[in-house]
């Protein structure tokens, strides 16, 4: 089970970096809309990968207070 979490906030990651590098992209074609967007995609991606590893550790503790 915290192999699944641990391999979904990796994946949160990678998919970051990808919004991060496109936004790059726009950012020197000076298309500043889409830097907006896809930084706010990166943060999307970045946050859900921190709330996946905090719900980890979460359930890992209850286990060791069982």
């Amino acid at each position: 089970m915290k192999n699944k979490f641990v391999l979904m906030g990796i994946a949160a990651i990678i998919i970051s970096l990808i919004f991060g590098g496109i936004a790059y992209q726009q950012l020197v074609s000076e298309n500043m809309d889409e830097v907006y967007l896809n930084l706010a995609y990166s943060t999307l991606c970045l946050s859900i990968a921190v709330y996946v590893w905090h719900i980890k550790d979460e359930k890992q503790k209850h286990k060791s207070e069982s």
